[in-house]
């Protein structure tokens, strides 16, 4: 089983822009109402190291690789863990709706059955802290930061 937690939001502007604000990871604490501390770089494999904090339930860290990333496209983030544990993926995802518009999704996939029990565990910090992230790059992208 699969347990999915994600927020969906619609972008006034071109892919490029939240894109493009999306892949200086670094930046992220800048703008990120939910980031404390980012680490990492596009790339294949390469490392990626969050220092999250979500209220109600403190700071999460997230230490992981790229594991797939198409530019204008998706970024994703696999969260090692042990292989009892399950798998955790975050992810990041954008659709193109028009040459002014897009859909940009957030989102954690826990599989595995103590994983599954994780992601219910915290959905509802995870829910309210992605709906934060999602506002904070909407608006950045559309220039209200």
């Amino acid at each position: 089983m699969v347990l999915k937690i994600e927020k969906r939001i619609g972008i006034a502007t071109a892919v490029d822009t939240p894109y493009e604000i999306m892949a200086d990871i670094n930046s992220w604490p800048s703008w990120s109402p939910i980031h404390r501390s980012a680490e990492g770089r596009l790339g294949f494999g390469a490392p990626v190291r969050f220092e999250e904090y979500y209220e109600g339930l403190g700071t999460w860290e997230i230490a992981g690789f790229v594991e797939d990333w198409t530019p204008l496209s998706h970024i994703h983030i696999r969260v090692p863990k042990k292989f009892y544990e399950g798998s955790l993926i975050r992810f990041y995802e954008f659709e193109i709706l028009s040459d002014n518009a897009c859909h940009f999704t957030i989102g954690a996939q826990f599989s595995g059955f103590l994983s599954e029990r994780e992601g219910k565990r915290y959905r509802k910090f995870l829910r309210e802290g992605f709906d934060k992230f999602a506002e904070a790059l909407k608006a950045k992208a559309e220039g209200a930061i």
